[in-house]
């Protein structure tokens, strides 16, 4: 691959290829790793350059004020690149800004970011400096044109030798892939394979290679990675022990001096941690159910998980610690039981007793749809022909099942149009008949691989999502346990809503159709019955020939009928969506809802959905009763006769549930509904999508009869389960009828470091000058503690509004505004707070939780508005109904507990000291609001108008510095 390419990068006043202009255009000619030449030049725009891209990098008016304009600089670009390829990050923008200034450019583009995903599947991000990282290319600080195009260079030398490292015939497949996805990449992909063949006819260097010579097999690729029987770990047995918890001895190790401190890394003993500590010591030791409301920097993850290993190992019986987050899930698995492990090594040189406590296993453990399917993959492989859209995923796949042990999708930058294709090939509920499946039989399997290692594991590490459908799968996903850890434990009821409930998209229903039958433009058959159709064709068993006679006969019908279901399913979901927009019409920004009520339900244009259903339903049953006859007839192939009878078996299988469970599932929303459960359609208003949702109308009974009481130990905690200083709504909601309660209060001097603001001046949201309240006083109030701000929302819409208001007279005082789904992912937005303080980020929904930032950067916290549920939400609105006085039994207790989660996103460290600021003046109004105060650690309360705010907390900030100086 000894050809010459050119790298390119270029700066510009934003993103808009019509209306921004470019600033910069830096280029490196190249061979291999010898540079031929360099170009760059400034560019001086027609307009200004927006503050937040001088803030960015570095380049101001001053700059450029001699630079030379574009229609100069474009030949000289043009000379320079020629025809070589054009290599850079994302280089589509750059081609796009270059035609939109005049210069159209028809080299090929090799994406470095691209490329990267297929290659290098388990990066954190793809960002230049991230990939640079993992090839360990150094990256200058500064975000300038050249710096970029020379960082850009030795990433796709890097990758480049990544590439080389894979068999001829992998690098064949992936070509392919590309060709059909419509990637420039495929010329490349072509390349490294002629070379590589040209080195010794087969490929070198990766394990299937390796494992090819040693075997004799001719043919590259994953699949050699899958041949061989897989040892299966030794499961975890009861040791036969009673032993309680030393609790005496815990609190030995937590002392000033003690073990802990000598060993755990950034140990500080705190009394609020020891009294977490002692009351899940005694949950194990005692038995019950335990509510433990840890406040922020109590440090309640070593509080749990040093019981719960000593119980663990001394026991021999597992406990399993559920999280909602990934990021918590992660932070247990990957950082604190790892800490915790060292330490525990370290203390059992002078206490030998602790070495077998020391060598604890702990297992990570995710949902079906998180692990690739090798028999769904594989039978994927076989299909004719592949959608453009598909095969950038299959492409990410070819290489990453050479790497991973796991299967597991987190492993993979995925776009949400990846996702969704994700799902074909996952593990899903009722996909899997394990006896039948070859690779379950050789413990290949990802997802009976990550089961196997938590059978002999003391600690799992779960999520809710996944501990929920162990319950509902009547605990059949998760080894046997009776010790029970649940962290944020407030999200619980909202999970347990989701997993109980479901939802079904047009997109669902079509992917069920092509699943079962397809032809393609060329006559090719596909789906599980053209699967079938080709294994029975040509076969020489007798009982095959006589399926394949049967069944020739049927396929054009069954062809002609899925065709037309699919247009009846497209017209079904089209008729749903009209019939929301005539009810929802203007109420929603982003997705419309509408509840299925009685009332509803006797809507005359409600008929015409139900024939619609009808035909759509009459139709899927003709396909499964096929599915049902084909399976029947199937059983009496014998696996020595043909050996893909247990795949098309499994495959038959899981379509006809999956068939019965869409038909029963519908039905019961259209026209069959249960009273204990909510019904509900949304209407995408960006695409048009809808989708047919239900959830139960109770969840607390569920989980106390099939989660809690069959558990002898249950630990759940979080940062927010009180309202008011009481249990009673999250033990009401989650139908915990007893438990032993303990609230530990946050170790942080609250008072001392948190100034809370509540502004009684803003009209009340809904009245006249709200918002252009809440936006004169953010622009004041930004200006004065220049940035280090978040400021969060309860919509999109007022998120928007508000960022158009402020942008302009705050970026014209140096201060940079950011905004969620605007200006990048939460994690760039954070990240670039971060690093550039001076910032106002203004985020909705996940940015209330979840969110730790340490230090300055985030030193002023703005809550435009109390969190209160959308009345009109579904799930909402229904069990709103169940109260005699749904807005102080369940509004406010709901709203509370959001508050509290706000709130905690401000001081997340002993040293941190900041204001938060309410504009919502119901705190002090209405009778209500002092439950939103005192459900808050004691903090500086001070109520008054805009107009003080900031003095109020430049004075407060500033007495930070004051004493961090002293």
């Amino acid at each position: 691959m000894s050809g010459i390419y050119v790298a390119l990068d270029l700066e510009a006043t934003g993103m808009d290829p019509e209306r921004d202009e470019i600033i910069e255009i830096a280029a490196i000619k190249f061979r291999n790793d010898r540079v031929l030449d360099r170009w760059e030049s400034l560019v001086r725009p027609r307009g200004p350059i927006p503050f937040n891209i001088t803030s960015l990098t570095g380049i101001g008016a001053k700059d450029v004020r001699r630079a030379p304009i574009f229609p100069v600089v474009a030949p000289r670009l043009r000379d320079f690149v020629r025809n070589h390829p054009i290599v850079g990050q994302s280089p589509e923008f750059d081609i796009q800004m270059l035609a939109g200034a005049g210069l159209r450019l028809q080299n090929p583009l090799y994406d470095t970011f691209q490329l990267a995903t297929i290659l290098i599947p388990d990066l954190p991000a793809y960002n230049l400096a991230t990939i640079a990282a993992r090839l360990g290319v150094s990256v200058p600080h500064q975000h300038r044109a050249m710096a970029d195009v020379e960082t850009t260079m030795a990433v796709f030398l890097g990758l480049q030798d990544i590439l080389l490292s894979h068999d001829a015939e992998t690098l064949a497949r992936l070509a392919e892939l590309a060709r059909v996805a419509g990637s420039p990449l495929a010329r490349l992909f072509a390349e490294a394979r002629r070379e590589v063949a040209s080195l010794d006819g087969m490929g070198h260097g990766t394990i299937a290679a390796q494992l090819m010579a040693k075997t004799g097999m001719s043919r590259g690729g994953p699949e050699v990675l899958f041949l061989f029987q897989r040892d299966r770990p030794q499961r975890l047995e009861p040791t036969g022990s009673d032993e309680p918890i030393d609790v005496e001895a815990l609190r030995a190790w937590t002392e000033p001096g003690g073990a802990l401190a000598q060993t755990f890394p950034g140990y500080e003993p705190r009394p609020q941690q020891v009294a977490m500590l002692e009351a899940v010591a005694e949950g194990f030791n005692q038995g019950g159910t335990y509510l433990i409301e840890a406040g922020t920097g109590t440090g309640k993850s070593l509080a749990y998980l040093l019981p719960a290993i000593l119980h663990a190992v001394t026991r021999g019986e597992p406990v399993v610690i559920s999280t909602n987050t990934i990021a918590l899930q992660d932070q247990l698995f990957r950082k604190d039981l790892p800490d915790l492990r060292r330490a525990l090594k370290e203390m059992a040189r002078t206490q030998p007793e602790l070495e077998r406590v020391a060598s604890f296993e702990a297992a990570l453990l995710k949902g079906r749809s998180n692990y690739l399917c090798l028999r769904r993959w594989f039978l994927a492989q076989r299909e004719p022909s592949v959608s453009p859209e598909r095969a950038t995923l299959y492409a990410k796949i070819l290489t990453w099942l050479q790497q991973t042990e796991t299967g597991d999708r987190a492993e993979l930058h995925l776009s949400p149009e990846e996702q969704v294709y994700w799902l074909a090939l996952a593990e899903e509920e009722g996909s899997c008949v394990p006896g039948r499946c070859i690779f379950h039989r050789r413990n290949q399997c990802f997802l009976y691989r990550a089961r196997h290692k938590a059978e002999s594991a003391h600690v799992i590490v779960v999520n809710h999502a996944l501990l929920l459908s162990d319950m509902l799968a009547a605990n059949n996903v998760l080894p046997p346990y009776r010790h029970l850890i649940i962290d944020e434990a407030h999200n619980l009821e909202d999970e347990a809503t989701t997993q109980l409930g479901f939802s079904i998209s047009r997109h669902r229903v079509l992917d069920f159709v092509s699943r079962c039958v397809t032809r393609d433009d060329d006559g090719a058959l596909g789906g599980a019955l053209g699967g079938l159709w080709s294994v029975v064709a040509n076969a020489r068993v007798p009982l095959a020939r006589e399926i394949a006679a049967s069944l020739q006969p049927q396929l054009d019908g069954l062809v002609r009928t899925a065709r037309e279901v699919s247009d009846e399913i497209e017209r079904f979901f089209h008729a749903l969506g009209d019939f929301v927009e005539r009810y929802q019409a203007g109420q929603s920004e982003h997705d419309r809802r509408l509840r299925l009520t009685d009332a509803v339900r006797h809507d005359p244009g409600w008929s015409t959905i139900e024939v619609s259903w009808d035909q759509v339903a009459g139709r899927l049953r003709e396909i499964v009763a096929v599915l049902v006859w084909a399976a029947g007839e199937w059983e009496g192939i014998s696996e020595e006769e043909i050996p893909e009878r247990d795949e098309v078996a499994t495959e038959l299988e899981v379509l006809i549930r999956t068939g019965h469970e869409l038909i029963e599932r519908v039905l019961g929303a259209i026209a069959n509904p249960s009273p204990d459960t909510i019904y509900w359609l949304t209407r995408n208003v960006a695409n048009g999508d809808v989708a047919i949702s239900a959830a139960p109308l109770h969840v607390g009974d569920v989980l106390r009869e099939h989660l809690f009481d069959r558990c002898r130990t249950t630990v759940l905690t979080s940062a927010t389960l009180t309202t008011d200083g009481s249990f009673d709504y999250v033990r009401q909601r989650l139908g915990i009828e007893e438990a032993n309660e303990l609230q530990v209060p946050s170790p942080f001097d609250y008072p001392a470091t948190t100034l809370l603001y509540l502004a009684d001046d803003v009209p009340e949201p809904g009245q006249p000058g709200h918002q252009r309240h809440v936006q004169e006083a953010l622009i004041d109030l930004c200006k004065a503690t220049r940035g280090r701000a978040m400021v969060l929302f309860t919509s999109h819409s007022a998120l928007q509004t508000t960022y158009r208001a402020i942008k302009r007279p705050l970026e014209a005082e140096g201060i940079l505004v950011l905004a969620q789904r605007m200006d990048g992912s939460p994690r760039q937005l954070i990240d670039r707070l971060k690093s550039h303080p001076e910032t106002v980020l203004l985020g909705t929904n996940s940015f209330w939780e979840g969110v730790d930032i340490v230090g300055d950067a985030l030193s002023l916290l703005v809550i435009t508005r109390l969190p209160f549920s959308v009345p009109s939400d579904p799930v909402f609105a229904a069990r709103s109904e169940l109260f005699d006085d749904p807005f102080n039994a369940y509004a406010i207790p709901q709203a509370v507990l959001r508050f509290k989660q706000g709130f905690g996103r401000l001081i997340r460290s002993s040293t941190d000291r900041g204001v938060c600021v309410v504009l919502d003046r119901r705190t002090v109004s209405r009778r209500y609001g002092s439950s939103f105060v005192r459900s808050l650690p004691d903090c500086t309360v001070v109520v008054g108008p805009t107009s003080e705010l900031p003095a109020r907390a430049t004075e407060w900030l500033q007495a930070r510095s004051a004493s961090a100086s002293v």
